[in-house]
Protein backbone atom coordinates (compact mmCIF):
# COMPACT_ATOMS: atom_id res chain seq x y z
CA UNK A 1 0.00 0.00 0.00
CA UNK A 2 1.48 3.35 -0.87
CA UNK A 3 2.17 5.76 1.88
CA UNK A 4 -1.24 7.91 2.56
CA UNK A 5 1.59 11.11 3.21
CA UNK A 6 2.95 11.21 -0.30
CA UNK A 7 -0.44 10.98 -1.55
CA UNK A 8 -2.21 13.63 0.85
CA UNK A 9 1.16 15.71 1.61
CA UNK A 10 0.28 18.54 4.38
CA UNK A 11 -3.50 17.61 3.63
CA UNK A 12 -3.91 20.76 1.83
CA UNK A 13 -4.76 19.57 -1.57
CA UNK A 14 -8.00 19.83 -4.30
CA UNK A 15 -9.84 16.06 -4.59
CA UNK A 16 -8.56 16.38 -8.56
CA UNK A 17 -4.42 17.05 -7.49
CA UNK A 18 -5.53 13.43 -4.57
CA UNK A 19 -6.71 11.76 -7.70
CA UNK A 20 -3.65 12.54 -10.33
CA UNK A 21 -1.62 11.64 -7.15
CA UNK A 22 -2.83 8.72 -6.55
CA UNK A 23 -2.64 7.64 -10.10
CA UNK A 24 0.67 8.15 -10.54
CA UNK A 25 1.44 5.87 -7.27
CA UNK A 26 -0.63 3.49 -8.86
CA UNK A 27 -3.32 3.57 -6.46
CA UNK A 28 -7.25 3.44 -7.56
CA UNK A 29 -9.59 5.76 -5.41
CA UNK A 30 -13.10 5.51 -5.44
CA UNK A 31 -15.01 4.91 -8.98
CA UNK A 32 -11.71 5.26 -11.33
CA UNK A 33 -11.22 1.81 -11.42
CA UNK A 34 -14.15 0.84 -12.46
CA UNK A 35 -14.18 3.81 -15.00
CA UNK A 36 -11.07 2.68 -16.43
CA UNK A 37 -12.49 -0.96 -16.70
CA UNK A 38 -16.07 0.55 -18.71
CA UNK A 39 -14.22 2.63 -20.99
CA UNK A 40 -10.99 -0.35 -21.61
CA UNK A 41 -13.89 -2.78 -22.68
CA UNK A 42 -15.90 0.38 -24.76
CA UNK A 43 -12.52 0.82 -26.61
CA UNK A 44 -12.00 -2.75 -27.29
CA UNK A 45 -15.75 -3.11 -28.44
CA UNK A 46 -14.93 -0.33 -30.60
CA UNK A 47 -11.86 -1.44 -31.92
CA UNK A 48 -13.89 -5.07 -32.56
CA UNK A 49 -16.35 -3.57 -34.21
CA UNK A 50 -14.12 -1.60 -36.97
CA UNK A 51 -11.69 -4.04 -37.77
CA UNK A 52 -14.57 -6.60 -38.28
CA UNK A 53 -15.61 -3.95 -41.03
CA UNK A 54 -12.32 -3.87 -42.46
CA UNK A 55 -12.57 -7.67 -42.73
CA UNK A 56 -15.75 -7.84 -44.40
CA UNK A 57 -15.16 -5.29 -46.61
CA UNK A 58 -11.26 -6.95 -47.40
CA UNK A 59 -13.11 -10.37 -48.39
CA UNK A 60 -16.06 -9.06 -50.59
CA UNK A 61 -18.70 -10.71 -48.23
CA UNK A 62 -22.17 -10.93 -50.15
CA UNK A 63 -24.46 -10.70 -46.90
CA UNK A 64 -22.76 -8.52 -43.89
CA UNK A 65 -25.25 -8.97 -41.62
CA UNK A 66 -25.65 -12.39 -42.04
CA UNK A 67 -21.68 -12.97 -41.53
CA UNK A 68 -21.59 -11.13 -38.71
CA UNK A 69 -23.64 -13.02 -37.15
CA UNK A 70 -21.82 -15.95 -37.26
CA UNK A 71 -19.04 -14.56 -36.21
CA UNK A 72 -17.79 -15.15 -32.48
CA UNK A 73 -16.73 -12.20 -31.35
CA UNK A 74 -15.80 -13.84 -27.81
CA UNK A 75 -12.90 -15.56 -29.37
CA UNK A 76 -11.37 -12.20 -30.68
CA UNK A 77 -8.63 -10.95 -28.67
CA UNK A 78 -7.62 -7.02 -28.75
CA UNK A 79 -3.75 -5.86 -27.55
CA UNK A 80 -1.27 -3.65 -28.33
CA UNK A 81 -0.91 -4.72 -31.88
CA UNK A 82 -4.24 -4.88 -33.25
CA UNK A 83 -7.31 -7.70 -33.18
CA UNK A 84 -6.65 -10.64 -33.65
CA UNK A 85 -9.36 -13.85 -34.60
CA UNK A 86 -11.65 -12.15 -37.01
CA UNK A 87 -9.99 -12.63 -40.74
CA UNK A 88 -8.99 -16.77 -38.98
CA UNK A 89 -12.53 -16.95 -39.02
CA UNK A 90 -13.61 -15.39 -42.44
CA UNK A 91 -10.73 -17.43 -43.89
CA UNK A 92 -12.59 -20.62 -42.47
CA UNK A 93 -15.76 -19.55 -44.03
CA UNK A 94 -14.51 -18.54 -47.14
CA UNK A 95 -13.36 -22.15 -47.23
CA UNK A 96 -16.67 -23.83 -45.53
CA UNK A 97 -19.01 -21.60 -47.11
CA UNK A 98 -17.90 -19.80 -50.46
CA UNK A 99 -21.22 -18.73 -51.69
CA UNK A 100 -20.84 -15.82 -49.12
CA UNK A 101 -18.14 -14.13 -51.13
CA UNK A 102 -18.03 -12.34 -54.09
CA UNK A 103 -16.38 -14.30 -56.72
CA UNK A 104 -17.90 -17.35 -56.00
CA UNK A 105 -19.82 -17.88 -58.59
CA UNK A 106 -17.29 -16.23 -61.20
CA UNK A 107 -14.72 -18.58 -60.31
CA UNK A 108 -17.06 -21.65 -60.58
CA UNK A 109 -18.10 -20.56 -64.18
CA UNK A 110 -14.34 -19.92 -65.54
CA UNK A 111 -13.63 -23.54 -64.77
CA UNK A 112 -13.11 -25.01 -68.09
CA UNK A 113 -13.24 -28.60 -69.21
CA UNK A 114 -10.95 -29.61 -71.54
CA UNK A 115 -13.19 -31.89 -73.63
CA UNK A 116 -10.52 -33.15 -75.72
CA UNK A 117 -12.22 -31.89 -78.66
CA UNK A 118 -10.78 -28.91 -81.25
CA UNK A 119 -12.94 -26.58 -82.09
CA UNK A 120 -12.51 -25.04 -85.74
CA UNK A 121 -12.74 -21.14 -86.20
CA UNK A 122 -11.23 -18.45 -83.91
CA UNK A 123 -13.09 -16.91 -80.94
CA UNK A 124 -14.43 -13.69 -81.45
CA UNK A 125 -15.40 -11.28 -78.92
CA UNK A 126 -19.16 -10.10 -79.78
CA UNK A 127 -18.79 -6.89 -77.86
CA UNK A 128 -15.60 -5.92 -80.83
CA UNK A 129 -18.20 -6.50 -83.42
CA UNK A 130 -20.68 -3.51 -85.26
CA UNK A 131 -23.75 -4.75 -85.35
CA UNK A 132 -23.31 -5.77 -88.70
CA UNK A 133 -21.12 -8.28 -88.19
CA UNK A 134 -22.55 -8.93 -85.40
CA UNK A 135 -26.36 -10.14 -87.51
CA UNK A 136 -23.94 -11.57 -89.95
CA UNK A 137 -22.33 -14.25 -87.28
CA UNK A 138 -25.35 -15.10 -85.61
CA UNK A 139 -27.04 -15.77 -89.33
CA UNK A 140 -24.51 -18.14 -90.10
CA UNK A 141 -25.09 -20.30 -86.38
Amino acid sequence: MADLAEIFGSGKISYDEFLIKAGEMGVEIGDTGELRDHYENEIRGIRCANALERELERSGVKNRELVTRIIDMSSVTVDEDGVHGIAEQIDGLRETDPYLFEGAEAAAETKRVNSGMRHLGTIVDPDRLSDREFYKKIKLM
